[in-house]
């Protein structure tokens, strides 16, 4: 097949160690990659686009004989797009995307509506090709040997999934546990489990540096500040104690319960165009 393998943790860096041994790993089982990046991390983006931006895409060569990987300084689901529709002209048709692998799980409906791995995939079935999202369950280091089981069990699994996929699925959203017997876990189809803000919040009050979204404020046009004081400012700061709490409390069969438990889960998305 021809994969067009996209991301939200951009390049290689610690932040993002698991896109190279998947890329070697589809390339091993006979596959042409064809890989478009962010340029930098887009967590938590979801499906969002840069509108008004102006995208550049540079070129990158991961190693010595390897082939070149596309960086662009835009989001995920910006990745899908350029890579469908104007990277690849000169090659065969991409028969999917995959989308990641993601640094961390991908479970639960709060991380999957903000995932930009998600969302990666998701901007390739609303472009009419298959898709993927995958996940590596863990933000731990992990070793060599556990990051190439893990890459070995998602090859495998993407291909059946690809051999049979499912009558009106759209989108498979898969997550892996990092263990050392990654490759003999169970595989289950499971449900997203539904969670919600409830006391947690993304965000924390503090004090300005002087600079709003990159900017002083004398660079903002018009508007004035009656009230000294009057403006707030707020960190990402993640606080994400609800979803601890709904994690511990998973039912069986959901996609939280499977990977706590040491199996790899994915979840098919239906009919997202009507």
């Amino acid at each position: 097949m021809h994969i067009l393998v996209v991301n939200d943790d951009g390049p290689i860096s610690t932040s993002s160690p698991y896109i190279y041994p998947f890329v070697s790993a589809l390339q091993a089982a006979g596959h042409k990659t064809s890989v478009v990046l962010p340029d930098k991390p887009r967590s938590w983006i979801g499906k969002a686009h840069m509108v008004g931006s102006t995208l550049e895409c540079s070129y990158y060569t991961p190693a010595p004989g390897d082939d070149q990987w596309m960086l662009v300084n835009g989001t995920p689901a910006s990745c899908t797009q350029l890579g469908l529709h104007h990277l690849l002209k000169d090659l065969p048709p991409v028969d999917l995307v995959v989308s990641g692998p993601n640094f961390g799980r991908n479970a639960t409906t709060i991380y999957n509506l903000s995932s930009g791995t998600v969302g990666g995939a998701l901007e390739a079935a609303l472009c009419r090709k298959k898709a993927i999202a995958i996940s590596f369950a863990s933000k731990d280091q992990q070793s060599s040997e556990i990051i190439a089981a893990a890459a070995r069990i998602s090859v495998r699994l993407i291909e059946k999934l690809c051999r049979k996929w499912g009558h009106g699925v759209e989108l498979y959203n898969i997550n892996v546990p990092m263990m050392a017997n990654v490759e003999a876990c169970k595989v289950l189809y499971t449900q997203a489990l539904p969670s919600s803000w409830i006391s947690g919040s993304l965000y924390q009050e503090t004090k300005t540096n002087g600079l709003i979204n990159g900017l002083s404020k004398g660079h903002i046009a018009g508007g004035s500040n009656e009230q000294p004081g009057s403006l707030k400012y707020f960190k990402w700061a993640p606080q994400l104690s609800d979803i601890s709490r709904c994690v511990e409390e998973s039912p069986p069969g959901t996609d939280a319960w499977a990977v706590s438990n040491g199996s790899i889960r994915y979840e098919k998305c239906h009919h997202l165009r009507q």
